[in-house]
């Protein structure tokens, strides 16, 4: 598929940022010009100060050699000691732009410090070094006056180059990118926004500019692959879905034939409790008949009643055999504990669930983030899914909610299972769970006896109650918080 070619327009943000971004690398580049003249014109007043520093010395040199009167006479000490000092100051601060400027002033602390006859001998060489120390940097200062004024010309018409050449660069700049990066990349996004939509169109290379066919020949080979991709993927979501929905009735059948087994326990329970009942009976008509043997044995009645209480004895051993056989089928060993995730095997449970439920029928879940419990892993599964099962036909086929809710109350879990069915009878409520025994016509009353054998193996409580204005609920209470949650 072809797709028509759009004209571009310039947004007005690429507009304005562009011309933002030049005005501030203008704004940048003065800035930086601005620094430099400061740093240049920072040595000027500490430099001015050393100058009048230095002439306030060999102003107090002067002074002291026109104090003195004769060529032996003793210069003023309070003047010398300024002058010293003003020196000294100098020295240390190091002020100064010509280079030899320190050497001036150690020479003439030197001069000033020596032991001589002829102080205004010694006062007229600190002159003449001071003032030759004022000629050097006189001339340093300006020529830093020199180099300053000539950086601010520069500057003046660098600004001024700047000026001019920024509005040119930018519309230079604005109509390169127009024809060379923005149109091309519109056409680009124009297409991105069909390939979201899955509409897989091609672009036409003849009005593509040369240095982007490249990118665009790529993306036209991306789109051929991009639709042969697509067709995969319906394909493999057709055969997945299709496995998932094989899988899932392959797990629903097992969970039916988890039931089935269950229910064969029940049974199994049944018969051990029968069992029980039978072979303690038994047993003692078994005494009996031997205690009657004894007798017949020694001639007091006639030998044939002697064989048939026999046979009868070898009866009931059989009997008795038979049943014990049954007693230890009946006894089965029990699924281990482990720690369960609750919310995970409840959501687990819930989307195989769906699956066995009409469509006119909702499920709710509420639970309890982080709960684990030690638990038969299996039977917490099919116990949950013979109460949801159970409030299933319970809503006779009509639409409706069953809404399941998991809680701790930080020793305990409590698992509730509520529907919008009828509800139970007031003689169900009364007797309770009982074997074999429905609310339903067509029940088998194993559902709740199960759910009942697995909260009794775990020591745990099962509540039964109405709801208003209608519906049913079923409450589990297990002692099953992992040590962690205790």
């Amino acid at each position: 598929m072809r797709a028509e070619r759009r004209e571009a327009n310039l947004p007005i943000w690429i507009t304005v940022s562009l011309l933002s971004g030049l005005l501030m690398i203008s704004l940048m580049i003065q800035l930086a010009m601005a620094w430099q003249a400061y740093q240049r014109i920072l040595p000027l007043p500490k430099h001015i100060a050393h100058l009048e520093r230095l002439q306030s010395a060999l102003f107090d040199t002067e002074e002291s050699l026109a104090l003195t009167d004769g060529q032996n006479a003793a210069a003023d000490p309070a003047i010398q000691s300024r002058l010293q000092r003003y020196l000294q100051e100098l020295l240390e601060r190091g002020n100064h732009l010509a280079a030899n400027t320190p050497d001036g002033l150690r020479a003439a602390l030197k001069v000033l410090a020596a032991d001589t006859p002829e102080p205004q001998l010694r006062l007229l060489q600190t002159l003449k070094i001071l003032r030759g120390i004022f000629r050097e940097e006189a001339a340093a200062h300006g020529k830093l006056t020199e180099s300053i004024a000539a950086a601010a010309k520069f500057e003046v018409e660098l600004g001024i180059g700047i000026t001019l050449a920024l509005p040119l660069s930018a519309v230079l700049l604005f109509y390169l990118m127009r024809r060379r990066i923005f149109q091309p990349l519109q056409q680009m996004g124009y297409m991105m926004e069909l390939l979201g939509e899955r509409r897989y169109q091609q672009i036409p290379l003849d009005r593509i500019d040369p240095a982007f066919a490249p990118i665009f020949a790529n993306y036209n080979s991306m789109v051929v692959r991009l639709s042969e991709l697509e067709a995969e993927h319906l394909q493999n979501r057709q055969n997945l879905e299709l496995l998932v929905e094989q899988a899932a009735g392959t797990l629903i059948a097992q969970q039916r034939n988890l039931a089935q087994t269950e229910r064969f326990a029940a049974l199994g329970e049944i018969s051990a409790r029968l069992v029980h009942e039978l072979r303690n009976p038994l047993a003692g008509i078994k005494m009996a008949c031997i205690n009657l043997q004894q007798p017949l044995q020694i001639g007091e009645v006639q030998p044939d009643a002697a064989e048939r209480i026999g046979l009868v004895i070898a009866e009931i051993e059989r009997i008795i055999s038979t049943l014990n056989r049954c007693l230890q089928g009946a006894n089965h060993e029990p699924e281990p504990l482990r720690a369960v995730l609750v919310d995970q095997a409840v959501s687990e449970l819930l989307m195989l669930a769906r699956y066995q439920l009409p469509k006119s029928i909702t499920l709710e879940y509420r639970g309890c983030p982080g709960l684990i419990c030690r638990l038969p892993d299996t039977e917490f599964r099919q116990a949950l899914l013979n109460l949801i099962l159970n409030a299933q036909q319970a809503m006779d086929g009509n639409s409706g909610r069953i809404a399941i809710s998991a809680a701790t109350d930080g020793r305990r879990m409590t698992l509730a299972v509520c529907d919008d069915g009828h509800g139970f009878s007031g003689e169900f409520l009364e007797n309770g769970i009982r074997d074999f025994v429905s609310r339903r016509a067509d029940g088998t009353g194993l559902g709740l006896s199960m759910v009942k054998r697995f909260v009794r193996n775990l020591s745990g409580e099962i509540k039964l109650y109405n709801r208003q204005p209608h519906g049913a609920c079923v409450e589990i209470i297990l002692n099953c918080i992992a040590p962690h949650h205790e």
